[in-house]
């Protein structure tokens, strides 16, 4: 059963809205499109780490993907954590290609004549196994056996583990070959640990304390606000700005006309700008001709807000991000001041 299902990424959401509002000869371009591939290629593996944990049956465990907790001052993500009455498996997916050398102290990935040197996936997930007991310590959870896995979902990889490194040769697989893992360890824990009131804690412990990760993207790259292209792009030729007329988008370059086209713009300032915005911000954003358009499309969108009149602020819906589905011009939704 699926407790917490795969998400894509916040930090991809980010990059991709980043790449988006960048000119094309902006300074740090290619440093973010070069983010953009590599986040896409995690996200890609967890894609397909999630399609073979479907596979399992239901009753069998709950599954928790991204799961991401506190651990004192910071906090641990694991790819994947299935829980059951008799154990609980930490699952740490790597999509890397070429040629893949594993040793106790490092990974080696060698592709296109070039070779990179990345910390051991094994224990990246044994650290994360270490934090997780830490963490039932603190919640008084009874003790329940821990496995790791590490699983790699790019089929064409060549996987090389060091001769004599037998913890890694019984916990490392490729993605098609992991029921298989699953399997052979469940044969070690024929009992349960715990009952099926405890399994209920635990499962609402991590949830209510799972925070997802979100940073500021644009501080990170070193990216200034004041680069950031605003305006509506065109969803068919992506040519920007739009014009607003009568309540639509049209492009000039390609004549497409759209109803919705700058909620994209939106979602992208939530993402990189911030998580509220104001009349006046929305009316530059999108380059609107009047206040009256701006309150209009406002009101149509019915995001939360605070304040009143003039000084309202609105603020990104928990429904994030924005789709024609959201878009209602009914009703108020007002966040109360505290």
């Amino acid at each position: 059963m699926i407790d917490l299902d795969l998400m894509k990424p916040i930090t991809l959401e980010q990059a991709e809205a980043t790449q988006r509002r960048l000119s094309f000869n902006h300074v740090m371009r290619n440093e973010v499109e070069v983010k953009v591939r590599k986040l896409a290629s995690g996200y890609q593996g967890e894609k397909k780490l999630h399609y073979f944990l479907g596979l399992i049956p239901d009753k069998k465990y709950h599954i928790f993907h991204g799961l991401r907790l506190p651990a004192e001052k910071s906090f641990f993500q694991t790819d994947a954590h299935l829980l059951s009455t008799k154990l609980i498996i930490l699952i740490e997916s790597k999509n890397y290609s070429g040629k893949l050398s594993i040793e106790k102290l490092q990974l080696t990935q060698e592709i296109n004549d070039t070779k990179l040197v990345y910390e051991n996936p094994l224990a990246q997930v044994n650290r994360h196994k270490l934090l997780l007991l830490y963490f039932f310590e603190k919640y008084q959870i009874p003790p329940i056996p821990i496995e790791t896995l590490v699983v790699f979902t790019k089929s064409s990889a060549e996987i090389n583990i060091a001769p004599g490194y037998t913890e890694a040769e019984k916990k490392i697989c490729k993605a098609s070959n992991l029921l298989k893992k699953i399997e052979e360890i469940e044969r070690y824990y024929r009992k349960e640990s715990v009952d099926q009131k405890t399994i209920g804690k635990i499962k609402r412990l991590l949830l209510n304390k799972h925070t997802p990760f979100r940073s500021d993207f644009l501080k990170t790259m070193g990216i200034d606000k004041g680069d950031i292209v605003t305006g509506v792009r065109c969803p068919k030729c992506e040519f920007g700005p739009m014009k607003y007329k009568r309540n639509h988008w049209k492009c000039p370059k390609c004549n497409h006309i759209s109803n919705n086209a700058h909620l994209e713009a939106i979602n992208d300032h939530f993402l990189i700008i911030k998580a509220t915005i104001t009349n006046s911000e929305l009316r530059e954003l999108l380059h609107l001709p009047t206040r009256r358009a701006s309150t209009y499309v406002l009101t149509l969108l019915n995001l939360p807000s605070t304040g009143s009149k003039r000084g309202s602020i609105y603020h990104q819906p928990k429904s994030f991000p924005l789709s024609t589905n959201y878009v209602s011009p009914h009703n108020t939704n007002t966040i109360k001041n505290k």
